[in-house]
This record gives C-alpha cells, structure tokens and sequence, in this order.
C-alpha cells in the first residue's frame, strides 16, 4: 500500500465552484478509461471533464485501467511469445499510453497519483523494460505511480498545527467485484470500513457511478458528541457498452452486427464521467477539536 501526505496548498479557480463548507481542495477521481484507438471512445467527453475540473482548480487521482488492454488471463497467454513479437506488442501498448496522455496533458501536473487495475502491461523491451504502462503514463502527467491501493492523508496548512483530526483520510484501491444492481455496487466498498479508518473509500472496476455519505457517530477528547462523515464510492468509467447502428448489408460479416462483450453479456451501460469532491473542515460545535467537510457531485 502507497502512502502519501499531501499537503494543501490554496485553492485557485478560473470558474468558482463550491461544495464543501470551508472546502481546501476539490478531488476528482477518474479510473476505467478503458481507452482503445477506435471510433467508440468519447474522447471529447473525457477532454471536456478534465477541463471542467482545471477551471474549478480540481486535483486528479487515477483509479486504475487506462488502456482497453490485456487482463490477467490475457497476460498468462502472451507470456509464450518470442521476444521480437513482445517488442510489437510493446510498441503497440506504448502508443496507446501516449494517445492517452495527449488526452489528459492538459492536467499534466495535477495528478495526486495514479493506481493500477487488472487491465496492465509490463514492457519487456526498449529502456522501459520492467515497468509499466501506467508507471509510464505517470512519468508523463509527472505524478507519483500508487500500486495496487494507496492511503492519503489530506491535510491543510490554515493554521491547524496539532490538529490532525481536520485531515481527510481517503483510501484508494482500484476495485473488486460486480453487481447488477446500483445498491450491490457499494457492497465491497462498503466492507472497507470495517478494516480502514478513513473519511473517503474510493473504487472502481465495476463501471457503476454511484456514492453513499455514513455518519458515524463519535465522541471528541473534550468530550463532545458529534458525527463524522464518511463518504464510500465506486467513481465511474469511460468505457463505451453500447454503441447503435442501422441494420446492414446482409453481404456484410456478421460480426460488423454484434454489439460489445457487454451488450453480448447484457451487462449494465458503464456510468460515463466521473465524481467531484469538496474537502474542507470545520470545528465541532461545543468542542475544541475539528472534523473534515465532505460533500460530491456525481
């Protein structure tokens, strides 16, 4: 697990956006892009997004699978290939991370980091040999690779020396699990409280979009009796399920009539975009002691 501390540094917007009460930063997770270079991808879309979220002065956090690429079943498979027919693949995956960063580049310096997901390649040649794509994409956007999951400690610099309960804690795992139902979604997500102590728990994987705020009552060191709250989400995908077209030619292949893996499987349409979240604090009515500020767009 990645551990970092990031401490914030004042807000500055073009278009002022307000969510939190007192709020020091605005979070904006983005994960599941599933990128392939083909004509279904809503590249417009995503550029819009990341541009919404420079003008409101918003940090990104990357959640995982970038590249619509190989899984781990997919990976075990390729292992066999010679060496030259890995340097092919190589080249492929290395184009696709730098469409990818063209798309994202305006945000160049405004990642807080970057997790993986399922969906990854290792370069076994050039002088990338041993990394990864998504370490790669991180070297571009210059931000810090998080692994597999990381724990933020957010805090702010307004004079709050000896107060590290106003820090917002979010943790981030790129995902597991499925569900059919938008309330099942939040079921793994959900079983995080009970091992991590954090204000945010953020995943993606299942392509669903949907958060839950969870007060959890607490007592402070003085005394007082108060309620924290905790926010638990999946932050949605860029992968497009359902793409529709006109009947064709019945000289056509066949194939040019199928839908995705998803409509063949009749999954759920992934929830396009991503979530905002304002972060800020306050002090506990009655008490000396302070709590984070939580509230999110979808």
């Amino acid at each position: 697990m990645i551990i970092k501390k990031i401490n914030i540094q004042a807000i500055t917007q073009e278009i002022e956006f307000t969510l939190a009460k007192n709020q020091k930063i605005i979070l904006m997770p983005i994960g599941d892009i599933h990128y392939a270079p083909d004509a279904g991808f809503p590249t417009k879309k995503l550029r819009q997004h990341i541009e919404w979220g420079l003008k409101r002065g918003a940090w990104f956090l990357g959640m995982g699978e970038y590249l619509d690429f190989t899984s781990t079943s997919q990976r075990k498979l390729l292992h066999p290939l010679r060496d030259h027919q890995k340097a092919m693949i190589d080249s492929l995956v290395l184009k696709m991370a730098q469409d990818v960063y063209e798309i994202l580049e305006p945000s160049k310096g405004r990642w807080i980091g970057m997790l993986e997901g399922d969906h990854r390649w290792e370069f076994s040649s050039m002088d990338l040999s041993g990394r990864s794509a998504d370490q790669y994409l991180c070297e571009l956007l210059e931000c810090d690779f998080l692994g597999t999951s990381t724990f933020l400690r957010l805090h702010s610099k307004d004079n709050l020396r000896g107060h590290p309960e106003a820090d917002c804690l979010v943790y981030a795992h790129h995902g597991i699990g499925s569900s059919r139902t938008q309330g099942g979604h939040l079921h793994r997500v959900e079983d995080l409280l009970k091992w991590v102590n954090a204000d945010i728990y953020l995943m993606g994987h299942s392509h669903g979009k949907v958060t839950a705020p969870i007060d959890r009552q607490e007592i402070s060191p003085d005394g007082v009796h108060y309620h924290r709250t905790k926010l638990i989400a999946r932050t949605g995908a860029w992968l497009l399920g359902y793409r529709s077209k006109k009947p064709q030619l019945l000289t056509m292949p066949a194939g040019v009539s199928r839908g995705t893996y998803q409509e063949e499987k009749a999954y759920t349409p992934s929830a396009l975009g991503g979530l905002c979240i304002g972060i800020g604090y306050e002090q506990v009515k009655g008490s000396r002691y302070y709590r984070p500020t939580i509230h999110y767009s979808v």
